[in-house]
């Protein structure tokens, strides 16, 4: 998202209505940072068109019809291409193991049917492979730390708008779901577009903390609460308060803990601190990429991306061709 601020004002950039609102607002809050010129990013989100899953739109000669998917990033999207006798699916990021997973292959047996291309993601393919925690699950899970301790914070992305609905949903009745200024806008702006088609996306039970709110105040003392929590030294310190009685649960990727990816910011926000960690993948299981590729049965195959380990596709779709490009290569299609 950040790269779009160099993309010519000649090009149309499309964007689904929710991830724009909720891009304007995560901007709109760096535009604050001294030091950060973020307004190239604000002026391309500004002349962006916005798209309706499911509503087909033409851009040249190419018919474009975006489809929604489960995925951990919220208004997440398939998109069907159609030219000159050409159908493609590009998968983007998706997974099955989430509020909205059962969707997904009735949406595209119903909407897109057999195709000549597959563009999809192997995003798990490089990694171990196990049963996969539902969203329900975790949120199972969730609820049992939550019961076992009184002051929880949890420490998920802001815009992983399922995980924070399941662990909201999921926190013990008569105690308050605490967060900031900037996750509460995000959430009113989720609910304001998605919360009316369903009861999973509304958040009244989620309260934004300020200091001078004595009566949340006294009822978190009372009552204990569930806090969501980013890594700055404000949310630390107020953790350390709860250092005795209190456990975080770390709702996102290992690898971010550990590893290459590791971050050193990360790691001193969670020195010292009782850490729980309880988190499900956004990306397709094996299973899952074996049914979406069985589904939309290629005719002339299957391009891999966003993956470390695309020949992985070769076994697990045996009677497909997989065509595993490098970088700077080119298929006409």
């Amino acid at each position: 998202m950040g790269q779009i601020g160099h993309i010519l004002p000649t090009v149309p950039l499309f964007l689904g209505e929710a991830s724009r609102e909720v891009a304007r607002i995560l901007y709109r809050r760096l535009s604050r940072c001294a030091g950060l010129d973020v307004q190239p990013v604000l002026s391309a989100l500004e002349r962006a068109h916005t798209f309706q899953p499911g509503r087909t739109l033409t851009i040249g000669n190419i018919r474009i019809t975006p489809l929604l998917v489960d995925h951990s990033a919220f208004d997440a999207y398939m998109f069907l291409l159609e030219s000159d006798g050409v159908r493609l699916l590009y998968t983007g990021d998706f997974r099955n193991h989430g509020p909205r997973g059962k969707a997904l292959l009735p949406v595209l047996r119903r909407y897109v049917g057999q195709v000549d291309w597959l563009i999809c993601e192997g995003t798990t393919l490089s990694r171990p492979q196990g049963r996969v925690l539902t969203e329900w699950e975790l949120g199972s899970r969730a609820r049992a730390v939550m019961q076992a301790h009184r002051h929880v914070f949890v420490l998920c992305a802001s815009t992983n708008i399922d995980r924070i609905a399941t662990l909201a949903h999921c926190a013990p009745r008569g105690r308050p779901v605490i967060c900031d200024g900037y996750q509460k806008e995000i959430l009113n702006c989720v609910e304001k577009l998605s919360g009316s088609k369903s009861g999973f996306y509304r958040f009244d039970r989620v309260i934004p903390y300020f200091a001078g709110n004595y009566k949340l105040r006294k009822w978190m003392e009372e009552a204990g609460f569930l806090s969501f929590v980013r890594v700055n030294r404000q949310f630390r310190a107020w953790m350390e308060s709860y250092r005795g009685d209190g456990v975080l649960l770390y709702s996102m990727w290992e690898g971010y803990r550990s590893g290459p990816s590791s971050s050193h910011e990360l790691a001193a926000f969670l020195e010292g601190f009782p850490v729980v960690s309880l988190h499900t993948s956004g990306h397709a299981q094996q299973e899952t990429l074996r049914r979406v590729c069985r589904t939309v049965a290629p005719r002339r195959g299957i391009l891999p991306v966003h993956g470390e380990a695309p020949e992985v596709f070769r076994t697990l779709i045996p009677e497909a061709r997989v065509v595993c490009l490098r970088d700077g290569e080119s298929l006409t299609l």
